[in-house]
């Protein structure tokens, strides 16, 4: 009997491998990510994930066209053994055993209709997987970003929620936050064109006010006026709650 994607959600697999005491170690997606990637997966995708795990399982049964991008050769090979045990083709599954940071540059995987970044959480490698997958991701396609729980991920999800190139869809608190995509995204803009880092950075307001009309962005300071008049007047109730 081949293995249903509501069986796999209601009964993942340890797929990576035992921990120092020799127990088994399941890093994979929580169940309601496991389900929203399900829900959004359609048939003919064109699907790219960095890490693998549970989530490459279930690409497998939705049979999408998928790359899986991760180092350990022996996590590929569990994963493997599971499908194969279960009624599964690896098939349509293409495995890239090689660091992301290092295979992304030079992949060039067509365009995409989902993406999931779920492989080393380390400074700098998830910027680097976006910055990689983003331009590839058709828009109107899925996004997912997983472990936001932790401090890269969590500044990625920060950022792109004041991208307008990217629409939040969907979220699971300490978990996953799932975008999709708005517009085309090409050549990286000058930092002051990305309200994000503009809101983090510690420069002079009068200096950024003033470069912004010299460009004629006299919009964009009044936007940023507002943003910063928002935040404070929230910051204002929570300091009166408290």
């Amino acid at each position: 009997m081949v293995l249903r994607a509501e069986d796999l959600i209601a009964s993942p697999p340890n797929l990576h491998g035992v921990d120092a005491a020799g127990r088994p170690e399941s890093w994979a997606l929580g169940s309601e990510a496991l389900r929203l990637l399900d829900s959004a997966i359609e048939p003919g995708f064109r699907t790219l994930e960095t890490g693998a795990g549970v989530s490459t399982v279930l690409f497998a049964i939705r049979g999408t066209d998928h790359t899986c991008v991760v180092p350990d050769p022996a996590e590929v090979e569990r994963i493997r053994s599971f499908c194969a045990g279960n009624g599964l083709s690896t098939d349509r599954v293409e495995f890239v055993v090689e660091p992301s940071e290092e295979a992304l540059p030079k992949l060039g995987p067509g365009e995409l209709d989902l993406v999931l970044i779920d492989g080393s959480h380390s400074f700098p490698t998830v910027f680097i997987d976006w910055q990689y997958t983003a331009p590839h991701l058709r828009v109107g396609g899925w996004l997912f970003v997983d472990d936001v729980n932790l401090w890269a991920p969590r500044v990625l999800r920060d950022f792109l929620r004041e991208e307008s190139a990217w629409e939040p869809a969907e979220e699971v608190p300490l978990q996953t936050a799932v975008f999709r995509k708005r517009s085309a995204t090409g050549t990286i803009p000058n930092w002051t064109e990305q309200p994000y880092v503009v809101a983090n950075s510690r420069v002079g307001t009068g200096r950024r006010a003033l470069g912004l009309i010299r460009e004629g962005r006299i919009g964009t300071l009044a936007e940023r006026g507002r943003r910063r008049l928002a935040g404070r007047l929230r910051a204002g109730r929570g300091a009166t709650r408290g």
